[in-house]
């Protein structure tokens, strides 16, 4: 029997993987997965009802070591809110943010997490008519903390789903630029709710070791 070329095994490997049984996915050490996502924003406004509006972005994921990982969202979105006189405004937001996640289950297809992390928002207050709401001595740029809980799911070891929400402090009072006369000097904050889909890439160590193994497995089978 013809002995396999390495492309083979290559390609044999990632075939393997990519359609092996979920429950052998996991959040393994030197594991980087890149993705995008969608969110959902709720503005927690003090003036008026928060309304419910939605975003995007990029997703990172790294798993440092066993348990513990480094996440990173770079969106963009906006939050909505509804005036006292019935208006309708949104604030466009640009934001950055690396998070640190604890993985409660990180040798399984579903891997609860907590995380926890800061950033940074660039943002631009609007009227329902697009008018500016901002002043012109208005800083729109404001760090963020935030934290919450998610989870990751496995279709395989080279994709994955995550579901995650989070609690986002900011440092400034004029997201809703109503601030600026009626309750300044109190940070604002909001909620976000994320959809992410990721594909992973392993360290070389992994796939080295794994199509050595795959090799030794079909060289047994010829003898």
């Amino acid at each position: 029997m013809k002995k396999p070329t390495l492309w083979y095994s290559v390609v044999l490997c990632f075939a393997i993987v990519t359609l092996s049984n979920p429950a052998t996915a996991q959040m393994r050490s030197g594991k980087l997965g890149v993705g995008v996502g969608g969110s959902a924003y709720l503005f927690n406004s003090d003036i008026g009802d928060g309304l419910m509006k939605a975003g995007g972005g990029l997703t990172l994921s790294y798993s440092a070591m066993e348990h513990l990982g480094l996440r990173a969202l770079f969106g963009f979105g906006q939050l909505g809110w509804k005036t006292p006189d019935l208006h309708t405004n949104t604030t466009t937001m640009l934001s950055g943010n690396l998070y640190l996640s604890y993985d409660m289950i990180p040798h399984g297809s579903f891997n609860p997490f907590i995380f926890v992390g800061g950033g940074a928002a660039y943002f631009d207050p609007r009227s329902d008519q697009g008018a500016d709401l901002s002043s012109s001595n208005m800083a729109k740029f404001t760090p963020t903390a935030s934290g919450g809980v998610g989870f990751d799911y496995f279709f395989s070891e080279f994709f994955s789903m995550t579901l995650s929400g989070e609690f986002v402090m900011t440092t400034t009072d004029k997201l809703d630029a109503w601030t600026i006369t009626k309750n300044q000097g109190i940070s604002e904050s909001f909620s976000r709710v994320n959809l992410e889909f990721r594909y992973y890439f392993f360290d070389q160590d992994y796939i080295t070791k794994l199509l050595e193994a795959l090799q030794a497995r079909y060289k047994g089978k010829q003898h």
